[in-house]
C-alpha cells in the first residue's frame, strides 16, 4: 500500500497509513493495512480491522456515520473487501450516530461487496440505525435475516 496523505477538513493534513496486527494475543489475526486514527477528522469516526486466519475480515465501525466521515468510511471498508477473500463483517454496535449520508455509505459498501463477490455482514446495529433502515426500506438488502423486518 502506497503511503497517500490526504488533506483533511479543516486544512490540516492527514497522517500516512500504517500497517497493525490484531488484539495482543490473538495468534489468529494476521496484520493488516489500516489508515491511521489520526486521519479522523476530530475523532467523528473510528474504523479497525481484524483479519482472522481463515481470511474473514472482522471491521468496526464507532462513532458518528454522517457527510463528515460517509467517505472515509467507504474507502477505508472497501480496501479490506478489496484485500481479502473471506466474508467482511462490519460491527455498528460503537455507531452513536448515522443520517442518510451514512446509510449512503453502508448501501455503497454493500453494492461494492456484491460487485466483488464476498459476503457482507452488518452486526448489532443499533435501534435507530435498524429503525432508519426500516423505514428507507433497505433493512432487507443490509441485514442478516434475522434482523431484517424486525419490530424497532
Amino acid at each position: 500500500m502506497a503511503n497517500v496523505r490526504s488533506q483533511a477538513p479543516g486544512g490540516r493534513r492527514a497522517a500516512a497509513g500504517r500497517t497493525t496486527a490484531g488484539p495482543a494475543g490473538d495468534a489468529d489475526a494476521l496484520p493488516v493495512s489500516v489508515p491511521d486514527p489520526a486521519d479522523a477528522p476530530d475523532d467523528l469516526i473510528r474504523l479497525s480491522c481484524r483479519i482472522s486466519a481463515d481470511g474473514s475480515a472482522a471491521v468496526s465501525i464507532r462513532g458518528e456515520l454522517d457527510l463528515a466521515t460517509a467517505d472515509r468510511t467507504v474507502r477505508f471498508v472497501n480496501e479490506v473487501i478489496d484485500r481479502h477473500d473471506g466474508t467482511v463483517s462490519a460491527d455498528l454496535s460503537g455507531l452513536t450516530f448515522c443520517d442518510a449520508c451514512g446509510l449512503g455509505a453502508l448501501i455503497r459498501i454493500a453494492a461494492h461487496a456484491e460487485r466483488a463477490g464476498r459476503a457482507l455482514e452488518l452486526k448489532k446495529p443499533s435501534r435507530a440505525v435498524t429503525r432508519l433502515m426500516r423505514i428507507t426500506g433497505v433493512d432487507e438488502r443490509l441485514l442478516v435475516p434475522a434482523l431484517a423486518g424486525r419490530p424497532t
